[in-house]
C-alpha cells in the first residue's frame, strides 16, 4: 500500500512538473517572441538614428556651402555660376531657374536674384538663362548642320521651335535657318 501511495504521489508530482513545464514553455514563447519585437523596434531605432545622422551632416555640409559661398564677391559668384553651367555643360531645360542655380553653386535664392538684379545686364536669372540657351542654340547651329531646328530646339533647352525662333529673330533679326546658311555656306 505504501508503494501505491508513493506510486500515486510521484504520479502526482510528475503531473504538476509537467503542468509548470507547459507553463513554463508558453511563457518562454512569450519572452522569445517579445525579444524578437524589441529587436526589430531596436532595428528600426538605430535605422532612424542613421537616417537623421545622415540627414545631419547633410544639412551641416548645406551650411559650409551656405557660408562659404555667401563669403564669396558677387563677381567671384558670377564667375563660379557661368562656369559651372557653360563649362560643366549642364543642362538648361525650360524648368531650370533661380531654385536651380542657387542649388548649383549651394547660396540662397535671394543672394542669386540679387545678385543678378543689381550686378549684371540681365537683371533676372530667367534672362541670363535664357541668353545662356540663346548661345548655346546659336552655337549649335553653326557646329551641327545636320542637326535640325527641332533638335536645336530642344537641346538648347527651348520649349518649342517657335520660342527658339522668336529668340533668335529678336536677338539677330533673323531666324535659325538663316543664321545657319549665313555661318555654313558650303552646307548649300
Amino acid at each position: 500500500m505504501e508503494k501505491n501511495k508513493d506510486l500515486e504521489s510521484l504520479q502526482q508530482e510528475v503531473q504538476r512538473l509537467t503542468e509548470e513545464n507547459a507553463t513554463l514553455i508558453e511563457a518562454n514563447e512569450k519572452l522569445i517572441a517579445r525579444n524578437m519585437m524589441l529587436a526589430e523596434k531596436l532595428d528600426i531605432y538605430y535605422e532612424v538614428r542613421r537616417r537623421v545622422d545622415w540627414l545631419k551632416e547633410l544639412i551641416r555640409r548645406h551650411r559650409e556651402l551656405m557660408v562659404q559661398a555667401d563669403l564669396r564677391d558677387d563677381e567671384e559668384l558670377l564667375a563660379i555660376i557661368e562656369a559651372r553651367i557653360e563649362e560643366d555643360n549642364i543642362p538648361i531645360p525650360p524648368e531650370f531657374g533661380l531654385k536651380e542655380v542657387a542649388e548649383l553653386v549651394g547660396t540662397t535664392q535671394t543672394r542669386i536674384a540679387d545678385l543678378f538684379k543689381t550686378k549684371t545686364i540681365y537683371h533676372s536669372v530667367d534672362k541670363f538663362l535664357d541668353f545662356l540657351r540663346l548661345m548655346r542654340a546659336l552655337r549649335m547651329l553653326k557646329e551641327n548642320p545636320n542637326y535640325s531646328i527641332e533638335a536645336i530646339a530642344q537641346e538648347a533647352g527651348f520649349n518649342t521651335v517657335r520660342t527658339l525662333n522668336r529668340k533668335i529673330q529678336e536677338a539677330i533679326g533673323i531666324t535659325p535657318r538663316q543664321y545657319r546658311d549665313i555661318t555654313n555656306p558650303e552646307e548649300q
